[in-house]
């Protein structure tokens, strides 16, 4: 048997049938670059912002990076067989940690919910959305122990404010899920304080009282000057009363100096009684009588607010020193790189995607010829082409069938 020619060969037929329809491929191609480059004008465009970011305190490996691929429970398992002599625990927790709620679903939620994502993904639920934005967003743990958080926005700075909102909501969360002794310690210090705080200024109210009551507003100088002002009267009613004495022996009782010498003894010895047991309102002092119970009662106040006083201050030193702790154990994320957009946009890429649909359209005629010279090979056989015309026949003779009864009815 004579070896067939290259133009009888099915790839020689191929080749010829694509030399033969080369300008309908070129006219389709240029189709498909004119609708391609329609509908990427049509598109949002889209711009990514990445930054890095380090846990201080912490290091990193080649088995914190594998970690925070595989997931916090993962990453444990593989710690735990691998020892922990590999990587501190601490260290490798804090960072694993930190990479895990940086790409956790609730921070995503919050950026969802910020931006109105659901809306401009036109999605119907959170699920979808977040689903969309996690295409757009994405977490990596370097070897060296640095996270690069990478997301896009609408814009360049809408892409630097989510990758800085990620960062600040993941610090909020490791705040509130991070409970070490120090933030329990700090938590029941804070309420202690509260507590402490409001019976101080109980004990400063009933002071307060206290002074508007009795008129005490320093009792200790208001006695002393109390006692010097009755020393001054009894002093005063002592001599008063010997001019008195001294006069009876020569003048009449009936004597104009006797009268005044007697109304002024009776007048101190009035003021020293008034001011010793009932008081009268031109005094500025309390009686003397009510000193001791006044003096006791002030002391009592004065020890009841320096006691809270100091255990006020007291438990202020303490949770300042207990933050100080707390900020010392909990893990924290600082920025080392900040939000820095990329200056092309990385959506729609326009030559990228005409280059690629105009490959497929190629690629699919090329395809599409292929399987039209093979159908007619197989037509033009002697072996199967009359059976497959013969079931192409009856396919077609039932749908005319089906036609005509249809127009007879």
């Amino acid at each position: 048997m004579a070896d067939k020619t290259v133009s009888e060969k099915f790839t020689g037929r191929v080749v010829k049938q694509v030399a033969a329809n080369a300008r309908s491929i070129v006219v389709l191609c240029f189709v498909v670059a004119v609708l391609s480059s329609a509908w990427a004008l049509t598109r949002t465009p889209r711009w990514s912002a990445w930054a890095a970011a380090i846990v201080p305190g912490s290091t990193s490996s080649s088995l914190s990076a594998s970690a925070g691929a595989l997931g916090l429970g993962d990453a444990m398992g593989v710690m735990g067989a691998l020892g922990s002599g590999v990587l501190p625990q601490p260290a490798g927790i804090d960072i694993t940690l930190a990479t895990q709620i940086l790409g956790s679903r609730r921070i995503q939620e919050r950026i969802i919910l910020k931006y109105d994502l659901i809306n401009r993904f036109r999605a119907n639920s959170m699920e979808k959305a977040t689903k969309k934005f996690g295409e757009r967003f994405s977490v990596t743990l370097s070897p060296e122990g640095i996270i690069f958080v990478t997301a896009e926005g609408s814009t360049r700075t809408e892409a630097a404010a989510i990758v800085n909102d990620i960062v600040d909501f993941a610090n909020q969360e490791l705040l509130t899920l991070v409970t070490s002794r120090a933030r329990r310690s700090r938590i029941q210090t804070e309420g202690a304080l509260s507590l402490a705080q409001d019976s101080l200024e109980a004990s400063r109210e009933a002071m307060e009282s206290f002074r508007a009551r009795t008129g005490l507003i320093f009792p200790e100088q208001q006695a002393s000057s109390m006692m010097d002002v009755m020393a001054s009267i009894e002093s005063e009613m002592v001599s008063a009363g010997a001019v008195l004495h001294g006069l009876s022996g020569n003048l009449s009782s009936r004597s104009a100096i006797y009268s005044q010498a007697s109304a002024q003894y009776r007048y101190l010895e009035d003021a020293l009684r008034v001011r010793s047991s009932s008081g009268d309102s031109l005094s500025i002092f309390p009686v003397m009588d009510s000193m001791p119970a006044y003096m006791r009662e002030y002391e009592n106040l004065v020890v009841d607010i320096e006691t809270r006083s100091a255990v006020y201050l007291f438990l202020r030193q303490e949770l300042e020193n207990l933050r100080i702790e707390e900020s010392k154990e909990s893990p924290t994320i600082e920025i080392i790189v900040p939000p820095a957009p990329e200056y092309l946009r990385v959506y729609p890429k326009r030559a990228v995607m005409v280059i690629t649909h105009v490959a497929i359209a190629f690629i699919l005629s090329i395809v599409w010829i292929v399987f039209l010279t093979w159908f007619r090979s197989v037509l033009d056989s002697p072996e199967s082409g009359p059976f497959v015309k013969g079931v192409l026949a009856d396919v077609r003779n039932q749908f005319r069938r089906h036609g005509n009864g249809a127009e007879k009815k």
